[in-house]
């Protein structure tokens, strides 16, 4: 009896080193780090969609790091930096994935804010055409790597249902686009049009000779967005943007712009942003 126990409890022993042995053999599959990022100015968040992981560190490449799964992170300045995700696995086994971000350029203006108190901060990009502006007192621009943002100061009232022809030389080109006399040094490639108060522009591409006002009309989902209008008496202040990446050749590096208003029945114009005649306003993106 004591031999038989004696062999059964061999028999355990045996059986439990064979099955430690085979548990600490088990090889776990390697991880794939992935993750997404979206970058709005100079904040990104970060977005961890790895799976297996234990423990995760994020180093952004500007020198500072978080230990969160989904950080967010405002970086100090424009730039390149390399983000890296370092993920620890169940076995202890640290990897990684890097990416490039580009920072480039924000801008203080924020377009869902019911205020234009924001543009006070934007002290270039002016077009003050003086008394050869009509209604169209004083224009400003901004932009980031996204968008196109328009400020105008208008001497009219939002129930005049003014039209607005708003020339774009996307790609900073005279040799393209419509040649016109109403703004010089232009070759424009895009024109909006329409009762811009009232968040209502039609989209054109120039589609023939330079001297031939020709155009086809764009069927382009949220190109532009109508923000805040603040009205008082004869006076009509406003702020718009327009998405840089849904129209041709407006991601580059710069890009001219003139503003005509007409009145409502097309009889007369009534504003022009520069003066007509004068070259269309240089917008630099380099940035």
């Amino acid at each position: 009896m004591k031999s038989y126990m004696h062999i059964r409890l061999f028999i355990v022993i045996f059986l439990t080193a064979v099955f430690s042995c085979k548990e600490e053999n088990v090889q776990l599959p390697a991880l794939d780090v992935n993750y997404q990022v979206s970058v709005s100015g100079y904040e990104v968040s970060f977005t961890n969609q790895t799976e297996g992981g234990t423990a995760y560190r994020w180093d952004f490449g500007d020198g500072e790091s978080s230990t969160e799964e989904n950080p967010s992170h405002t970086y100090p300045n424009k730039g390149k930096f390399v983000a890296t995700l370092y993920v620890t696995a169940a076995n202890g086994e640290v990897v990684e994935g890097s990416t490039v971000i580009r920072i480039s350029k924000a801008s203080p203006v924020k377009i869902d804010d019911q205020s234009l108190a924001d543009w006070d901060e934007i002290t270039e990009n002016r077009i003050q055409p003086g008394t050869a502006g009509g209604i169209i007192h004083e224009i400003k621009l901004d932009y980031d790597g996204n968008y196109i943002y328009v400020y105008g100061d208008l001497q009219t009232k939002q129930a005049n249902g003014d039209i607005f022809d708003i020339y774009i030389d996307s790609d900073n080109d005279a040799g393209t686009g419509l040649l016109t006399g109403t703004f010089k040094e232009g070759g424009f490639d895009i024109l909006l049009e329409g009762v811009l108060l009232e968040g209502q522009l039609d989209i054109f591409y120039h589609n023939g000779a330079q001297t031939d006002f020709s155009f086809d009309q764009q069927s382009i989902a949220e190109v532009y967005q109508l923000g805040t209008v603040i009205s008082s008496g004869s006076q009509v202040r406003f702020e718009m943007r327009i998405d840089r990446t849904k129209l041709k050749n407006l991601t580059g590096t710069g890009m001219r712009i003139g503003f005509n208003a007409v009145k409502n029945d097309w009889s007369a114009s009534i504003g022009f942003a520069p003066a007509e005649g004068d070259a269309a306003y240089y917008l630099n993106m380099e940035d």
